[in-house]
């Protein structure tokens, strides 16, 4: 394949989105456990919140390139409903359960959502290399 066939440029979005996931997971299970020693060590970083925000910039483009492409190549419907899915708790997580106060509900909310996105990319990076289309499935079959 060509350096920028959809498969190459999916796996790259995809791989990308699945170390997003990683880093607000690492973050968001982290930083209650490390918010302890900021002040001791005089580190000032973006606020919990506005991390996430900000980190939503990225993602749902990335998520949104990615699944769409790969859904384009190998037509798993399930795969951008998942994406969407995601990407609509780490919203909702990041602006409207933020909002009520119930830090331990938007910390749920997050790392299911994160977990359910990253889940959704490795599987769109699979079948997209593996070439996987159901929709030309016999085509593939008839001419092995």
């Amino acid at each position: 394949m060509s350096r920028g066939s959809p498969s190459n440029v999916t796996g790259k979005l995809d791989k990308a989105a699945v170390i997003l996931s990683g880093i607000c997971l690492v973050h968001c299970l982290a930083f209650p456990l490390l918010i302890a020693l900021f002040p001791v060590f005089g580190f000032s970083f973006v606020a919990h919140t506005t991390f996430h925000q900000i980190i939503l910039i990225v993602v749902v483009p990335t998520t949104t390139f990615a699944l769409g492409l790969g859904y384009w190549r190998h037509r798993h419907i399930a795969l951008p409903i998942f994406g969407v899915a995601g990407v609509s708790m780490l919203v909702v997580a990041a602006f409207g359960v933020h909002a009520l106060g119930a830090e331990i509900i938007e910390r749920g909310v997050t790392v299911a959502g994160g977990l359910l996105l990253a889940a959704a990319h490795i599987q769109n990076y699979r079948l997209t290399r593996a070439g996987h289309c159901p929709h030309h499935e016999r085509a593939h079959v008839s001419s092995v």
